[in-house]
Formats: C-alpha cells, sequence, structure tokens
C-alpha cells in the first residue's frame, strides 16, 4: 500500500472519528471490521514488524489502524484538491489510540518551573540573512534517531543543536552524543525527569555543570530511566550553559542562518502532524503558548506563500519526510515554532 496516497475504499463510510481507546464497543469488535482491507492490514504489521498479544488486541489495533486510514484519506482528498499543502501517509503510529498516542509521545517536554529571559524580539527581516539555509547539506545534523516510547524528545532537541555547535566549532566529523546520559543524569536537580520529560535549556546546564557529555556509542540509547552512569573519559562535547532566542520569526531565521541547528519546541497535538507525510505543513489549529513536543529547527527556505522551515523530529526516519517536517514559515508564528528556541554556548 502506498504511503502517501489510500485506495478509495471508504467513499462510502463516513468521517474518521479520530478514536480514543474508549470509543471502541466492548463487544463482538470483530464485525466491525472492514475484510476488504485484510491484505493491507497484513502488509502493515509486516511493514512495522507488530506482533500483539492475543486475538483481541490484535482486533482493537486494527480498528484504530482503520480510523487512521480513513482519517489520512480524508487530509489527502483535500490535498489533492488544493485544499491543503501537505499529506499524510501511514507509520508505525497508525495502530495506537488518538489518546493513548497523547500519552506516550506528547508527554516529553515540561516548560521550566521558573520564567527564562529573552532577547527582544526582531520585528523585520534581519538583512543579513539569506533567503534559504539547510545545515544539513553543512554536516552540521547528525542522522535521524527515534525516540521510542521515552518522553525524551528534550534531551534530542538539546544534543542536536549541541552536536551542530560543536561541529561547526571544531570541524571533522560530527559527533553523536548521548540521548541518554540527558536522560539519566540531567535529572530532578535540574527539572528533568528523564522519559517524564525535561527542557532543553536544562539540559546545557546539566552539561556545563558535568563538564560535559557522553558520545551516543559510549553510553548508547536505552530509551528507559536507568541511573547516571556518565564516564568523562567518554566526553564528547560541552558548552556553557545556554542561549535563547527572541519570540519571533525574524529572531530565529536570524539566529538559525548564523548560529547553527537550534533547539525548538511546537504544539503538535493534532493528527494531522503525527501522520505528516510532505509538504508544508499548515495548521492554525494549534496553541503555540502551549508547547508540547521539542525539536531540531535546521533550515529554512521557499518563497511567497510557499516558506518553510525545515524540522528535523526523533521519531525515527519512517516518520514524516526521512524523518523531517516542513512547517510553514512567516504565517504567524505556526505553532508556537518561534516562541521557545535556544541553542548551546559553546
Amino acid at each position: 500500500m502506498g504511503k502517501y496516497f489510500l485506495p478509495l475504499l471508504f467513499s462510502c463510510i463516513g468521517a474518521s472519528l479520530a478514536l480514543n481507546s474508549w470509543d471502541l464497543p466492548q463487544t463482538d469488535l470483530l464485525s466491525s471490521v472492514n475484510v476488504e482491507l485484510d491484505q493491507e492490514w497484513m502488509l502493515f504489521k509486516k511493514s512495522y514488524n507488530k506482533t500483539y498479544l492475543d486475538a483481541n488486541e490484535e482486533v482493537r489495533r486494527r480498528l484504530y489502524w482503520e480510523d487512521t486510514l480513513k482519517f489520512i484519506q480524508e487530509q489527502n482528498l483535500k490535498y489533492d484538491r488544493g485544499e491543503s499543502s501537505f499529506a499524510l501517509g501511514e507509520n508505525e503510529f497508525a495502530d495506537m489510540a488518538e489518546d493513548e498516542f497523547e500519552k506516550i509521545y506528547l508527554r516529553g517536554l515540561l516548560l521550566p518551573e521558573e520564567d527564562e529571559e529573552y532577547p527582544e524580539a526582531l520585528t523585520e527581516p534581519d538583512p543579513e540573512a539569506p533567503l534559504e539555509v539547510d545545515w544539513r547539506k553543512k554536516g552540521l545534523v547528525s542522522s535521524v534517531k527515534n525516540q521510542g516510547r521515552c518522553g525524551s524528545c528534550w534531551a534530542f532537541s538539546a544534543v542536536g543543536s549541541l552536536e551542530g555547535q560543536e561541529k561547526k566549532k571544531h570541524g571533522g566529523s560530527i559527533k553523536d552524543l548521548s540521548e541518554q546520559n540527558l536522560v539519566d543524569c540531567a535529572n530532578r536537580r535540574y527539572g528533568n525527569y528523564g522519559c517524564r520529560g525535561g527542557w532543553m535549556n536544562n539540559a546545557y546546564k546539566y552539561i556545563s555543570d558535568n563538564k560535559g557529555i557522553d558520545s551516543e556509542s559510549c553510553y548508547p540509547y536505552a530509551g528507559r530511566d536507568q541511573y547516571c552512569r556518565y564516564r568523562a573519559s567518554c566526553k564528547a562535547a560541552s558548552d556553557s550553559g545556554a542561549r535563547n532566542v527572541g519570540k519571533s520569526e525574524y529572531s530565529l531565521q536570524s539566529s538559525l542562518s548564523s548560529v547553527g541547528p537550534i533547539a525548538i519546541a511546537m504544539d503538535v497535538n493534532n493528527r494531522n502532524f503525527w501522520y505528516y507525510k510532505r509538504g508544508i505543513y499548515d495548521v492554525s489549529s494549534c496553541n503555540g503558548y502551549r508547547p508540547n513536543h521539542a525539536m531540531l529547527a535546521v533550515g529554512y527556505g521557499g518563497s511567497g506563500s510557499g516558506q518553510y522551515w525545515i524540522i528535523k523530529n526523533s521519531w525515527g526516519s519512517s516518520w514524516g519526510a526521512q524523518g523531517y517536517v516542513f512547517t510553514a514559515k512567516n504565517k504567524g508564528d505556526r505553532c508556537g515554532v518561534a516562541k521557545w528556541a535556544s541553542y548551546p554556548i559553546v
């Protein structure tokens, strides 16, 4: 089955239900299954190595998956008609209930307990900033990673920016830094809670106090809370704290063009984001003042109404455009992309 567009098997079925775990009927679930999708279901399970506890669990997952397919088809019809700027596609999350996804993947960002200071925001474009920037082409961005079912987006966001700064300052090959080091060690003392969430600047404070962060190879990612096992002999980078970016898209563009990849936070509590596949993600149904997911801005481009930010996610390369999302730029700071930006001082 294609990952962008789905066969028109739902043309006579009502709109997607956005199923939560409590929405399914408690009896006779099998009668609700669309047998015309049997082959596609088998392909989905094979593609994402899905196994289930028992037959009842599989039927429940099948119904969540069918609901997701309907949702994807509805959005992609809008894309085909030119009514939307982005398309969706099936991914490994497609067999999850909506509330289940929120609980697992949108728990990783905790705003700081005390307000942080931000510099005055630019109200006009920086004339020195180029029209397009893509730090991937300069080798300042490591490969796409996967946080798994651990609420550690904050660690991946922080590490991504530090990796870029380390490469920019010292040259050579980009170093993969250890997110697990942050999950285990940048803990409650710094206002972080491992797989239950954290904040990027708190991570930079830990790295500064600790005088370093280990390499990924020396301290590999486990995707769960563990005891701190930092080893100074494995130190791969360090910083002296964090610097915030002014709360405007002009400020973000200016800093991104001159500094390198920057840690950001957004409101992504929207099914359209969870199944994003290509195009410019542009939705108004989000709250930029309530971010729930941290990512990494690595560039920007486009022109006119088609301007976009290039953002690296931490949900693996099977999500989005090979792990990336292109979000609308200069559209009123969609979903708060420019409100919580920062980078480490290296």
